[in-house]
């Protein structure tokens, strides 16, 4: 199965990323690459064929309809989020 994964640069994004390529499903990462990302956390898994990765803000219509339409996911994993308490009060929009 093909599934697209946001936030799969994160913690527990990455850990998904990793054990559904192993499970043998093929990956498509969607990562803002925000302070929470790591691209790291998904290197043992950056060159196999059934993992793509594309950097972009799942609040860009535009940019989703795009990855939506070349990789045609069967199934979607909605991990990415802004959840760090201090940026919340800085700035809490990006939170709501």
């Amino acid at each position: 199965m093909k599934i697209l994964i946001t936030g799969g640069a994160g913690f527990i994004g990455s850990a998904v990323v990793r054990a559904a390529i192993a499970q043998g499903h093929s990956v498509v990462n969607v990562d803002k690459l925000t302070y929470a990302a790591c691209l790291d956390n998904v290197a043992s898994v950056a060159d196999n064929e059934s993992y793509v990765f594309f950097q972009g803000d799942i609040c860009d219509r535009a940019a989703m309809d795009r990855i939506l339409k070349e990789t045609q996911p069967e199934a979607i994993m909605h991990l990415a989020a802004e959840s760090h308490v201090d940026r919340s009060i800085d700035g809490p929009g990006a939170f709501i």
